[in-house]
């Protein structure tokens, strides 16, 4: 139910209630973007988004965050061209808590001249790290091009001399502006009672001052540049490819035809693009399309990650499929794949307080009604093989085509081989070929809601196969693992890397299906499965909804079954694994927390990269990765789990369809030797990008020590908006945009630490601040009002993650296969609470007392005295 009204001056506030999880989501959505900002404002809008965490006049810095954090929940905001939202997640019976920080954050933010000044460097950190990202230069380039003079043209975050000059003033001046009741709306979701939340928000928000709204005429969306090709050199080792036209605004009649044409052209293993570049033959790393809709004219796009030395036949394939897609047009069945895969969305949404805060509002936002996306849906629904093939036409004609590109190659050559393919690719022939493929139109995404007894958690056995089932009412969803022990741990010398190309490989075909054919079928179900590949275990797992769950059944069991791993498609995924592999260096990191781990595990698999080293992946053979699944595929080392709406029945009857072709055996366990290091160790990389990355980093616990609940703690006092290390070093010392504590659990000994992305000049400050975070907690009790916070950080975070179905079903089987209690996904919060402030002294100085390893990626090294 979705309630819609608006306070006295002039705030809208929608309310939608939704008793599935004891969550409630807190959003408020301002109507000012950056495409809002004059010359010389360009950033101020996401300036504005960090400076309203800085303190008002109620809460001091970072006290914003510790109220929410140490009540379980959530904070954050995001920046776009047309909007700002801030939002919080929390147990129910914290929602004023939310209210009351929304509130504060919206009405009475402080703008401290000396905050400013701090933040002002945190932001100049951000712009930093997306001069390092391949991918927020490739969008730049894009949109740069698409939108020439226009404010979708410039980067959302601004310019560093922009950041720091604005005063005080400015910025207050800007906020009173456009952060105003008529200038903002207010989404609630998720449990609460109607009359008492309008109470509460009339209490919050009813004070907030009725200002006049400053409105900007936006600038129009300059001529698209047709037929333009733009260049950028780089350093990175992949290049980013984008094809790019001219669409229209949201709301506009064509965006639901355009979604379904995308959706078929480049989005889903079975979609055109992907099976051309990718699947048929492995041209790109990567490859996919999509509809950016905004307020104003948007864009239909192609995008791609490859070598350069494949830009030539990428081009020519991408040209082919575009134009005959422009020609033969869409078969029935590839219509009603997207149709169903786009209304899927409203169930999946459904499953979080977030995502139905999310889909309201941004259907209120763009076109003044909470309830659009109904409509919208309506629209994909009437969508027909004609529609799309007419706005093929309309929007993907090549001589419109804009082409971006950045590469490490030679931009001359480049730019050559970009406009002759793009020559030939505009006198390609459009005459429109009818389909006669009218494709099966027996699925609906609809269906009578079956009655599910919530009966808790059960523990059964299969024909030999351990089984757990949680079934739950209020959802539309069903998921389903299946896990082995096996993963990085039972590699063998010289088979790092083997389990990712199995997992690569596994869903590649069947007995019954072949890849295609397989891919085609998952997605028809707007459904995902996936392969589950770790350190430990190996596995796949599955999503969809319960209208499809015989299906979905029956391919799931298939798969994990009767997958035949061709050679061919061996050999594909090999080729893009290296080249992940290489691409690898394109994020400074990755490298840094590899190199933490080589040094952490030097003769133990958890410290081989998973992707492991090119010249053993191409020695890899089809037979090394069906031994691989045969040696984990046993009786004894699978356990299932299903959670979900889902019926007992169809899972049981569809595995004993397959039970006979799984051998039976041993759960597998495989005995490492591990010892810690007995000396400090440090690894220097060098990286020629803006920001260095450091870790600092220890020994850490197995999975199941019993002090492992007290680290958990331990990582929650560090972590967070309102905890130790973002107040320090970055809310205090501005020293990154990025900190954050790490910790992972092994069967032998997992890892805790600490990661920091900053300016060079700054780590070896961020080095001694870090050391001194983890002393002090070694030193002085953890004040109790501090714990508190921890722990209700912890249980309110882990109920928040266990909304989606899927969540909860990882949650059970990870806890069951490690010999670990599965009913603790549920009562968590027992063994939080337990934890004293004497046992995160004691566990602190069982970690940090010992050797320190350093990993270091960047420009110069630190100078250790």
């Amino acid at each position: 139910m979705i309630h819609k009204y608006q306070l006295k001056n002039g705030l809208k506030v929608i309310l939608v209630q939704s008793h599935k999880s004891p969550v409630v989501s807190v959003q408020m959505w301002v109507r000012t973007g950056s495409a809002d900002e004059a010359k010389g404002e360009e950033g101020i809008s996401h300036f504005i988004e960090h400076l309203v965490f800085k303190g008002t006049e109620k809460f001091k810095v970072g006290e914003i965050a510790s109220q929410i954090e140490g009540s379980g929940g959530e904070l954050n905001a995001y920046t776009s061209f047309d909007q700002t939202v801030f939002y919080v997640t929390i147990s129910k019976q914290f929602e004023s808590v939310a209210l009351d920080s929304i509130s504060q954050m919206m009405g009475s933010p402080l703008f401290d001249p000396q905050e400013i000044d701090n933040e002002r460097e945190v932001v100049v950190e951000e712009i930093k790290r997306g001069q390092d990202s391949l991918g927020r230069r490739a969008s730049q380039l894009l949109f740069s091009s698409a939108y020439k003079g226009h404010p979708y043209g410039i980067p959302v975050i601004g310019y560093e001399k922009n950041v720091r000059s604005w005063s005080k003033k400015k910025i207050k001046d800007y906020f009173e502006s456009r952060y105003v009741p008529r200038n903002m709306f207010l989404v609630v979701t998720g449990d609460f009672e109607k009359e008492s939340m309008k109470k509460k928000v009339d209490s919050y928000f009813l004070p907030f001052r009725d200002l006049r709204v400053k409105r900007k005429k936006r600038k129009s969306v300059p001529k698209w540049p047709q037929g333009k090709v733009a260049v950028e050199k780089t350093e990175f080792e992949q290049s980013i490819l984008y094809f790019s036209w001219p669409a229209p605004k949201i709301g506009h009649k064509d965006v639901a035809a355009l979604e379904v044409m995308s959706l078929i052209l480049g989005q889903g293993e079975s979609s055109r693009l992907v099976q051309r570049l990718r699947i048929q033959e492995p041209l790109v790393n990567s490859i996919g399309a999509g509809v950016f809709s905004p307020q104003q004219a948007g864009l239909v796009m192609i995008s791609s990650g490859l070598n350069h030395d494949k830009l030539a036949p990428t081009l020519q394939a991408i040209s082919k499929t575009v134009a005959d897609f422009l020609k033969y047009g869409v078969s029935e069945a590839e219509l009603q794949k997207a149709k169903i895969n786009l209304e899927s969305d409203k169930y999946y949404s459904a499953e979080t307080v977030d995502g139905w805060a999310r889909q309201v509002g941004e259907a209120e936002f763009l076109v003044g009604n909470p309830k659009a996306f109904e409509a919208h849906n309506k629209a994909i629904r009437k969508v027909t093989p004609r529609d799309v093939l007419r706005l093929a036409k309309k929007y993907l004609n090549p001589k419109l085509a804009l082409v971006t590109y950045v590469t490490n190659g030679s931009k001359e050559e480049a730019e050559k081989i970009l406009k002759q393919s793009m020559k030939k690719f505009a006198q390609n022939s459009v005459t429109i070929v009818s389909t006669k493929d009218k494709g099966d139109r027996s699925l609906k995404l609809s269906g009578k809601k079956q009655k599910i007894k919530e009966t808790g958690l059960q523990i059964k056995e299969w024909f030999g196969i351990r089984v757990l089932l949680y079934p739950i009412e209020s959802t539309h969803t069903v998921a389903a693992r299946a896990v082995m022990f096996g993963g990085t741990r039972a590699e063998e010398q010289g088979e790092a890397g083997l389990t990712e190309l199995l997992g690569k490989t596994w869903l590649s075909g069947t007995h019954r299906r072949n890849e295609f054919q397989l891919s085609a079928e998952i997605e028809r179900l707007a459904a995902g499965i996936s392969p589950l590949t770790g350190r430990n275990s190996v596995g796949i797992g599955a999503e969809g909804l319960s209208f499809f769950e015989p299906q979905l059944a029956d391919l799931f069991f298939d798969c994990l079954v009767n997958s035949t791993i061709p050679a061919e498609v061996v050999e594909r995924e090999k080729i893009i694994q290296i080249e992940q592999i290489k691409s690898k260096k394109d994020n400074p990191a990755q490298i840094c927390m590899r190199n933490f781990s080589r040094l952490l595990y030097p003769s133990h698999p958890y410290g081989s990269d998973m992707l492991g080293e090119s010249e053993a992946v191409k020695g890899f053979t089809q037979l090394r990765v069906r031994d691989l699944l045969k040696k984990h595929l046993r009786r004894g080392n699978l356990t299932l789990v299903v959670s979900g709406a889902f019926n007992e029945s169809i899972w049981k009857e569809a595995l004993e369809s397959v039970f006979e072709s799984i051998p039976d055996g041993p759960k597998g366990k495989i005995n490492h030797v591990y010892q810690p290091p007995t000396s400090s160790q440090k690894a220097f990389e060098i990286s020629k990008k803006e920001q260095s990355h450091l870790v600092l980093g220890f020994s850490g616990l197995k999975m199941n020590d019993p002090d492992r609940y007290a680290l958990h703690i331990i990582q929650s006092i560090l972590a967070g908006q309102g905890g130790r290390l973002f107040l320090e070093l970055r809310d205090k010392n501005s020293l990154a945009y990025s900190v954050a504590p790490l910790r992972t659990e092994g069967i032998e000994r997992g890892s805790f630490g600490a990661y920091i992305g900053c300016s060079p000049e700054k780590t070896e400050k961020a080095l001694s601040m870090m050391r001194e975070e983890f002393r002090k907690l070694i030193e002085v009790k953890v004040p109790h009002e501090e714990l508190e916070r921890a722990q209700r950080y912890l249980v309110g975070r882990h109920d928040i993650d266990l909304q989606r179905t899927s969540a909860i079903a990882s949650s059970i089987i990870y806890e069951d296969i490690y010999d670990l209690d599965p009913f603790e996904t549920f009562n968590i919060g027992e063994k939080y609470f337990s934890v004293t402030e004497k046992d995160v002294q004691r566990v602190a100085e069982r970690i940090f007392t010992q050797p320190e390893i350093i990993s270091m990626v960047g420009p110069i090294d630190i100078k250790e005295s």
